[in-house]
Order: structure tokens, then C-alpha cells, then sequence
């Protein structure tokens, strides 16, 4: 049915290939678009992070999926991938060597241990944000009314000025370094909604992972793997295309109908800069955080079913969780925060953290003296959006500076929130914008 569409309205293209990228290269082929997907990398999916553990494919990067978020799981049930398996949302902490669960299976248990990590006043103002974002879906997302009107009255001093201290270091720092990989002096009360909306929901895994989803678009849409955008082509005041260089080689233009970047602000900075300046230094003012995630399989479990995540805040390692419900010897490491921006590590140095958060791990939750099987590293060097203070602001001007370049849409984990939601969320949109402009029927 694709083939018979393709080409229909004319030739597009998506820059990354990140699920923001692939939602807007669905959204336009299904519109009737040929689509033609440029990925610097060489393999779909970006930040979902496809690798391999000994024989097994596994996910280094997003693998979450909340049961609110209604435009992924169309997006991988269009695409015939939508078989889930419950995880649910669990995460510890230790306060006073009692460990304290948040589990979304476990609402009133939940509740009571929040209210340990806090003083009253605190868990007031967080139960206020989180009325808000049940009875408003947009909270969920930057830029929302009312949290563009928290943003007007408190972003002038970060997160951690926000809340006290106890709260602050129990329970908004693991959400921010979860989300962002941002301390909680990094990140502002105007887009602390995208946070705490995940918090309130309950998650699950796809089954075969990502890649089947892989697999399905690239059947639907033109991939051209190892290809870096270097600059838009304009022509008569529209783009009309892009610069590209193929594994390297010197940088040719490419012509298409209309061009979706949807990769993260920095890299669209350099794709915009040379034909607006203005747009591509105020897209360099969001802050991207580094991670290192290890994935190790052990040959007994890690983690019992109650407890299947720890956060951390003394050493680099700030979270260590099972890889599944069911696949508690497999655990992920996540080395994230001031103390764990780790440069280019050596398997040396990935050899003597993970010993290192082992021992942790006995120490506080009495984890075995398991064997290590197989271990896989992935480090990105932007790997987690930290936003903006004035966020909404930040939007506002982007879109107004966009607006001056038809046949141009951008989406991205800066635009309405990194989780995975929020980027196809993104995408979706800016999908839709571009087909709606190409066929006359939207305004700019």
C-alpha cells in the first residue's frame, strides 16, 4: 500500500532518526509522501540505543513505555510491533538505611514513603503540580499553560531553590537525573511537570524490543544511513533542500519538496545556522547533558521483584535497576550527574565502576556475589536534554524563527520533552505541520 502512495504529493525529508524522526517520517508517509530518512549514524533508532548483549538484541537507551502514552503505542501498532509486557515504575532510594520504593503497582505505599522524603510544605507543592497534571494532559509536556505561568514566577532560581533540601536530594534529584541527567540546580520549576508526569505512571516493555518497529518503517520509507547534514538549501526564500555528506565524502546538495530536523537542538543548530544565525545560537542555549549506561547479565538475579531500582548519589553511578520484571540478572547501569560525566571510559575504568556499585548494591539491598556473563557499554556525549529556564519562551521565539523559513518543520526532544511520548509527540506534529503547508491547507 506504501509503494502505491509514495510520491503522490512529492519528496521529503527527515533528518534523524530518533523516534521523533520516525514518527514524522510515518506521519508524512502515510499522507501520501515519499520519504526519505538522513541519519549520520548508521543505524536506526538513536537514542533508544540498539545493541547487542552476548546473543541476545537489548535497548541501551529509552525502553519505558508509560500506559499514557497513546501516541507511541499507535505509532508501533501501526507498525505491527505493539506487543508489551508489564515493568511498571520502581525506583528506591535510602534514607536513615531504610529503603524507600516508589512502585507504581504500589500506590499507597508510594504515597507514605513521599512523604518521608519531605517536609510537609514540600509534598504540598508536589501534590499540587501533580493535581494539575491529572486533570490537564498538557502539563505532561513543556511549555503548558500553567507551568509557562510557574515557569513566569520561579525560574529565575533552579530547581533546587524550589523545594527544601530533604526533598531535593530524596526524591527530585533521581527524577532529574533520571529524565535529564541534570542535578537539581540544572534544571527549573517551569518544566518540572515533564518529571513528575512520569512518575504517575505505570510502564511497560515492548517484547521483542525496539528493532522490529525498526525493521517495519524502513520497509515504508527511503533510509540513507551515514549521511551528516551540513545546511539547508534555499531557494526563492523556501528550502528546498539539504547539503549532505555520505560517509564523509564532500557535501552535495540533495533536493527535496520540504525537510523535517528532527535531531537534538545542538545538532539543529548546525544545520541552520549559515541561513539563520539568530535561530541556530538561541537552539545552542539548551543544555545537553553525557551518559554512560553498562548493561551486565549475571548469572543469578541482581534484584527481587519489590525492589528493582536503587538511585545513588554517592559516586558516579547514579541509578542501577534490572532490565525487566522478569530479568532482574540483567542490570543497567546508568553513570550520569556531575560525578558521573565520564569521558570516553575505558573498559578499565566501566571494569572498576561496576565493581565498585556491586559491592553497593550488597551492601544496601544484600545482592549476591553474582558472575558477570556478558557485559555492553554505550557513552553518548549528549545524551539527556536539561531544557531551559523560561522555557515556553525559548519555544516561542524557535517557532517564530522557523515560521520565516517555509517548507522547514523541526521536532526534537527540546520541544515538548525527552521521554519517549513527548518525542513522538514531537515528531507527529511536526509531521503533520509540513503536510498541511505542502498541500496548502495550513498557514505559517
Amino acid at each position: 500500500m506504501a509503494n502505491q502512495r509514495a510520491g503522490n504529493r512529492g519528496r521529503v525529508a527527515v533528518v534523524g532518526a530518533g523516534i521523533s524522526g520516525l514518527a514524522a517520517a510515518l506521519r508524512l508517509e502515510r499522507n501520501g509522501y515519499d520519504v526519505e530518512i538522513v541519519e549520520a549514524d548508521d543505524t536506526l533508532g538513536g537514542r533508544f540505543g540498539v545493541a547487542r548483549l552476548g546473543d541476545r538484541q537489548i535497548m541501551t537507551g529509552g525502553k519505558n513505555i508509560g500506559r499514557r502514552y497513546t501516541a507511541f503505542r499507535a505509532f508501533t501498532a501501526e507498525l505491527g510491533a505493539d506487543t508489551y509486557e508489564s515493568f511498571g515504575y520502581n525506583a528506591s532510594r535510602i534514607k536513615d538505611g531504610e529503603v524507600l520504593t516508589l512502585d507504581s503497582e504500589r500506590r499507597s505505599q508510594t504515597l507514605k514513603n513521599i512523604r518521608k522524603m519531605g517536609s510537609t510544605r514540600d509534598f504540598a507543592r508536589m501534590a499540587a503540580m501533580a493535581a494539575r497534571i491529572r486533570m490537564d494532559d498538557t502539563n505532561r509536556f513543556l511549555g503548558s499553560r500553567h507551568f509557562t505561568n510557574l515557569s513566569r514566577a520561579h525560574d529565575h532560581a533552579p530547581l533546587s531553590s524550589y523545594f527544601g533540601p530533604q526533598m531535593t536530594d530524596m526524591l527530585v534529584r533521581p527524577m532529574v537525573m533520571r529524565n535529564n541527567g541534570a542535578e537539581p540546580d540544572e534544571v527549573y520549576p517551569g518544566t518540572f511537570g515533564t518529571n513528575l508526569a512520569m512518575l504517575m505512571d505505570h510502564y511497560d516493555q515492548l517484547a521483542g524490543g525496539i528493532q522490529p518497529a525498526l525493521e517495519a518503517i524502513a520497509k515504508r520509507v527511503s533510509v540513507r544511513l551515514g549521511a551528516r547534514v551540513e545546511g539547508l538549501v534555499l531557494r526563492a526564500g523556501r528550502v528546498t533542500g539539504l547539503r549532505v555528506s555520505d560517509h564523509g565524502a564532500p557535501a552535495e546538495e540533495s533536493s527535496y519538496d520540504g525537510v523535517v530536523i528532527a535531531t537534538p537542538a545542538h545538532a539543529t543548530a548546525g544545520i541552520v545556522h549559515s541561513e539563520r544565525p539568530a535561530l541556530g545560537r538561541r537552539l545552542k542555549d539548551v543544555r545537553y547533558f553525557p551518559a554512560t549506561v553498562v548493561i551486565v547479565e549475571y548469572d543469578q538475579p541482581m534484584f527481587n521483584r519489590e525492589v528493582r531500582a536503587l538511585a545513588m548519589d554517592d559516586g558516579p553511578c547514579s541509578n542501577a535497576g534490572s532490565y525487566g520484571m522478569e530479568e532482574r540478572h540483567i542490570v543497567r547501569y546508568t553513570y550520569s550527574g556531575r560525578q558521573g560525566r565520564l569521558i570516553d571510559p575505558t573498559p578499565e575504568r566501566i571494569d572498576e565502576l561496576t565493581s565498585q556499585t556491586e559491592e553497593k548494591l550488597r551492601t544496601y539491598l544484600g545482592a549476591p556475589r553474582a558472575r558477570r556473563v556478558n557485559t555492553t557499554v554505550k557513552h553518548w556525549n549528549a545524551a539527556y536534554s536539561g531544557y531551559l529556564p523560561f522555557h515556553a519562551d525559548f519555544l516561542r521565539e524557535v517557532r517564530e524563527s522557523v515560521a520565516t523559513l517555509p517548507g522547514l518543520e523541526l521536532a526534537g526532544d527540546y520541544i515538548q520533552g525527552v521521554c519517549i511520548e513527548a518525542c513522538c509527540r514531537s515528531g507527529n506534529a511536526a509531521g503533520s505541520r509540513l503536510a498541511a503547508y505542502l498541500t496548502g491547507t495550513g498557514t505559517r
